[in-house]
């Protein structure tokens, strides 16, 4: 019997020796992960600006403020990565509009961090992942409301909602829902109970 017990402390000091020998192995891999990781970060998310990107910008930041109309799924698209910029502030009010849609008046300011968001996303998103085209999308929407804005001009409304209507058509001007404010919480549950 104490020979038997004594071959199982042998083998386990040996599996404690190789398992240590693997982890201090690991540690020193793993210490220059981080590294790596941050020089990778550093080199996607370095995006260069264009000329053209930066004259939209400008352009933005003449706009008071516009108003985007779009579906709740993209409105948090919009602030999962505008919300991250500097500039971007969180309207006062986001108001349902029928059809899970929401309508949210945006100022020039937050204007010009959700178009360095979806230009960033353009630039470091992967083809295909759905990121890069909805960024691409969203983005010249933007770019095309702010074409042409001068001070004696219309507001700027930032539609994402292309739709056909029954005879084939896209319709040119869709009358507004009455506006009603909505807690994001309650048009949810609301949304959940309709499904």
């Amino acid at each position: 019997m104490d020979e038997v017990l004594g071959e199982l402390r042998e083998q386990a000091d040996k599996a404690r020796e190789e398992l240590h020998t693997e982890l201090t192995a690991l540690r020193k891999e793993t210490a220059s992960l981080p590294a790596r990781t941050e020089q990778a970060a550093a080199a996607k998310t370095a995006v260069e600006v264009s000329e053209g990107h930066s004259a939209l910008l400008q352009e933005a930041a003449r706009a008071s403020s516009a108003t985007v109309l779009c579906h709740r799924a993209d409105w948090e698209f919009i602030t999962a990565h505008a919300g991250r910029q500097l500039h971007f502030r969180v309207p006062a009010q986001v108001l349902g509009q029928g059809e899970k849609r929401v309508r949210a008046a945006l100022s020039g300011r937050s204007l010009i961090a959700l178009l360095i968001a979806l230009h960033s996303v353009m630039e470091t998103a992967s083809e295909g992942d759905g990121d890069q085209e909805l960024a691409t999308v969203l983005y010249d929407r933007v770019k095309e409301s702010l074409t042409g804005l001068s001070a004696a001009g219309q507001p700027v409304t930032i539609t994402l909602d292309d739709r056909v209507t029954p005879d084939g058509s896209t319709p040119a001007d869709e009358p507004d829902v009455p506006e009603t404010p909505t807690e994001p919480d309650e048009e949810a549950e609301g949304e959940d109970k309709k499904e």
